[in-house]
């Protein structure tokens, strides 16, 4: 199946990674898609289009999930213009694109997954043990505060940690979506929750031990003791 244009932007760059045919992007009718405005005004009314499923409200559940996501891969962008390391850098522009594969599943009504599965790719269990195994790695290298991290230690650390704060507010609306019976593949919850994880060690990594991280710790609330009242002196009988 030919990739179809979607009338939301949004949706287009998730299809453009995801696709199986994405290698039809270079022939001349994909080339003359490419041309046309971005500007549809489908959306004047308040809704848009999902990828397989028809049109929703802009605030439907799953268009502020994708919607989290897309900021997610762009305060990502934001991150991976500042971060030196190659190896980094490279585990960065890896995990945007697999965001897109995850923000094409969110754009998918629940009984519509079928036609998702044909033609595009899902998340998959082995992107990730690749987190997993790439956070283990981190934590072998990178000493952890033992309190609270105030982020701001590095441009590039800061940058990750605001990525991090936005995928988890992507991964909470992906488990209200789970808990509707919205999200057919569980492993998206998993990605999700790991990949957040992963982003925490990258922004220590980008710290470095050159800088010491600001940290921030519980305050101990010690039990204030009651006030002890004199008792009332006894009157002495009149005699």
């Amino acid at each position: 199946m030919p990739y179809r244009p979607s009338p939301s932007p949004v949706i287009a760059w998730c299809c453009s990674v995801g696709s199986r045919t994405s290698r039809r992007a270079a022939s001349p009718e994909a080339a003359a898609i490419a041309r046309k405005s971005i500007v549809t005004k489908t959306g004047d009314g308040g809704e848009t289009g999902l990828l397989y499923g028809g049109r929703v409200s802009k605030t439907d559940p799953r268009t502020e999930a994708y919607g989290a996501v897309d900021e997610a891969i762009s305060a990502l962008g934001v991150a991976r213009a500042l971060i030196k390391d190659r190896g980094r850098h490279a585990i960065i522009l890896r995990v945007q694109s697999e965001l897109f594969t995850v923000g094409a599943e969110l754009a998918t009504d629940a009984a519509e997954y079928d036609k998702l599965q044909q033609h595009f790719l899902v998340v998959m269990p082995e992107a990730t043990n690749r987190l997993e195994t790439e956070i283990d790695d981190l934590e072998r290298r990178v000493p952890l505060p033992d309190a609270f991290v105030i982020p701001g230690g590095t441009p590039a650390a800061a940058a990750l940690d605001v990525a991090r704060a936005v995928l988890r507010r992507a991964e909470r609306r992906i488990v209200g979506l789970q808990q509707a019976g919205q999200l057919r593949n569980p492993e998206v919850v998993r990605y999700a929750n790991r990949l957040s994880d992963l982003l925490f060690m990258l922004a220590r990594a980008e710290e470095g031990s050159a800088v010491k991280p600001l940290t921030g710790r519980r305050a101990v609330r010690t039990p204030v003791a009651r006030a002890r009242t004199r008792p009332a002196p006894k009157r002495r009988p009149r005699g």
